[in-house]
């Protein structure tokens, strides 16, 4: 048996491999091309558009692990029913679900290379990745970025720090600079909105102003901080979750429900990278009783839009979910693990029915 799955382990991978080089080169193609419009922006050129497309593949395996893995595991195993390698197996003693059993770890260990990806490679490959066009783009306002990010405006300079874990409740540090270069006044706000017309304006701004006799302190509830500068920098202060790592997500929609405020997405986003994971197997396991049932005598075309026809139907189940859970009032957890749960179903029915 050890022989077995160790055959089957290697066929699936390398099937599994072969269509994500595929799927890869279609996504890659793909997001080159919405990067075309902002060649030419600032410093932005074709290297780093390619460079931002690199670093955006871990994300687009992750995504499409799922898909890939049913398409690989159905290319595979219809390699060895075509050769009658399964019929031969099957004479040998070994089940549908003895079969199901050996393919499952291969469905495993990719599964646990797409947890690998979620969690600690793909949200920090696409952070960096984000931060270096706008860097690129933008690069003339003066910025810098990081946890938080620096924008600099002659005279003016803001630290924005979105809301996240370590800084729940997120701020704007503002420093102004006199004609002499040093410190003259020092300010913090709640939040920073930029206008179409390039002025930031700070909401419920407080500064503290240095003059030789004395320190002045404001409270206004707004107060233009620049001018001049693209508002599409405030991009980099934006919270995206698919940014952020499984552990920091976490934290982060527990800070949002003790503090009050709506959970959901980043909710979602957590448990549907969980989710994702289960997945994995279950569409490894469901590509043997489409080869050993209705699809035993169809050809490797007909069983591959088979199995497109199931990985996007559950991928267009769960964005339909995720979009309209709130719609809907549904909990965030039925929200993210539903699509698999009814994976598991149609598995273990479709497989109970094989012969």
């Amino acid at each position: 048996m050890r022989i077995l799955r160790g055959y089957l382990f290697r066929t699936i991978l390398g099937t599994t491999g072969l269509v994500l080089a595929v799927l890869l080169s279609l996504g890659a193609f793909i997001e080159f091309i919405g990067q075309l419009n902002d060649i030419g922006v600032g410093d932005y050129k074709l290297l780093d558009a390619v460079v931002y497309v690199l670093l955006q593949m871990p994300s687009v395996v992750a995504q499409m692990l799922p898909i890939a893995t049913l398409l690989g595991a159905l290319l595979g195993l219809g390699t060895l029913a075509s050769r009658s390698e399964l019929i031969v197996l099957q004479a040998a003693g070994v089940s549908p679900r003895g079969l199901a059993r050996s393919v499952l770890l291969t469905g495993i260990t990719l599964g646990l290379v797409g947890l690998a990806l979620n969690t600690y490679l793909a949200p920090p490959m696409e952070r960096y990745a984000r931060q270096q066009r706008e860097l690129a783009k933008f690069g003339q306002a003066g910025i810098s970025a990081g946890d938080s990010a620096w924008i600099r405006d002659e005279a003016t300079i803001l630290n924005v720090v979105p809301p996240s874990e370590k800084q729940p409740a997120g701020h704007v540090y503002v420093f102004r600079l006199g004609e002499d270069g040093l410190l003259a006044a020092i300010g913090r706000a709640e939040s920073v909105r930029a206008e179409p017309d390039k002025r930031w304006f700070l909401h419920n701004y407080a500064e503290t102003r240095f003059t030789p006799t004395a320190i002045r302190t404001s409270v206004v509830p707004e107060s233009l901080a620049l001018e001049g500068v693209n508002p599409d920098l405030l991009s980099l202060t934006v919270v995206r979750e698919e940014t952020m790592t499984s552990a920091s997500l976490w934290r982060y929609v527990q800070y949002l429900k003790r503090s009050g405020l709506d959970a959901r997405r980043s909710e979602v986003v957590f448990w549907s990278r969980i989710a994702s994971v289960f997945a994995v197997p279950l569409m490894c396991v469901l590509a043997v009783p489409f080869v050993l049932g209705p699809l035993r005598s169809g050809g490797a075309g007909a069983r591959m839009l088979a199995g497109l026809g199931i990985g996007l139907a559950w991928f267009l189940v769960s964005q339909t979910l995720s979009d309209g859970g709130a719609v809907w009032n549904l909990d965030a957890v039925v929200i993210a693990w539903a699509p698999t749960v009814l994976l598991a179903i149609a598995t273990a029915v479709v497989l109970g029915r094989t012969r």
